[in-house]
């Protein structure tokens, strides 16, 4: 089920984007669970009580006294993947908003048209999101979500993954073998050295030689890969 939230304190566009995400999650045949909300406030103590929501769709300018912005940053804190989507009709909070990294970011009025395309976006970067890796280690089936991979280390034949969270897991398996078995996910790994299996969205810095992950890793890239990195780099600022 996809847990879906609106944080708006205008009634009427808030009542108007609950029917629009209805509409969509029928139509795209989705079990959601959507809930409204007035201010951040409320929106915080419902995700402490009930757990987070998959996608938020935030005013910045709320009632209650705390901004959208703010509010987001605590989201963040509790889950990091969370998508968030700010729509607001002041447009001088739109660098402010981008320090929290949100999936999107638009001005009101918005169009019916506009919030469907980006909830199709969403839902699959919420498939994205719950991809996970099945693997044993000494008889115990282990299940780790890719998309909170850094990277997989491997020595010789034995494999650790590092989490964002600073767990570590190992394994038995080649690393060629891993390699081939990603390619059947969303999240994008990279190769970028013998030893090293990236997660590409993990990657904090990109330098000629080495990368530096989201836990401030810093990996060498071997001469032979760092073509396949420099490409990875430049498709992404592309799109941006």
């Amino acid at each position: 089920m996809l847990r879906i939230a609106i944080c708006d304190d205008g009634v009427e566009f808030r009542e108007w984007l609950g029917r629009v995400i209805e509409k969509w999650a029928s139509q795209r045949h989705l079990n959601i669970q959507l809930k409204k909300f007035i201010t951040g406030e409320e929106l915080l103590a419902d995700i402490e009580a009930t757990g987070y929501f998959d996608i938020v769709l935030m005013d910045i300018v709320l009632g209650g006294g705390t901004d959208g912005v703010t509010i987001a940053a605590k989201i963040k804190e509790i889950y990091n993947h969370i998508c968030l989507i700010f729509i607001s009709q002041y447009d001088n909070y739109y660098k402010e908003a981008f320090r929290v990294h949100p999936f999107q970011y638009f001005e009101k009025p918005t169009s019916e048209k506009k919030i469907i395309e980006n909830l199709d976006q969403a839902e699959k970067d919420y498939r994205f999101s719950n991809e996970n890796y099945v693997f044993r280690f000494r008889d115990i089936t282990y299940s780790v979500k890719l998309c909170e991979v850094l990277y997989f280390v491997s020595d010789r034949r034995v494999i650790r993954i590092y989490m964002e969270n600073g767990d570590v897991y190992k394994f038995y398996k080649k690393l060629d073998d891993l390699e081939e078995q990603l390619k059947r996910f969303t999240t994008r790994f990279l190769r970028i050295h013998k030893s090293y299996l990236v997660n590409g969205n993990q990657i904090l810095q990109f330098h000629p030689k080495f990368v530096v992950m989201r836990n401030k890793q810093q990996l060498s890239i071997s001469a032979e890969k760092r073509g396949i990195v420099m490409q990875y780099h430049m498709n992404l600022l592309e799109n941006m």
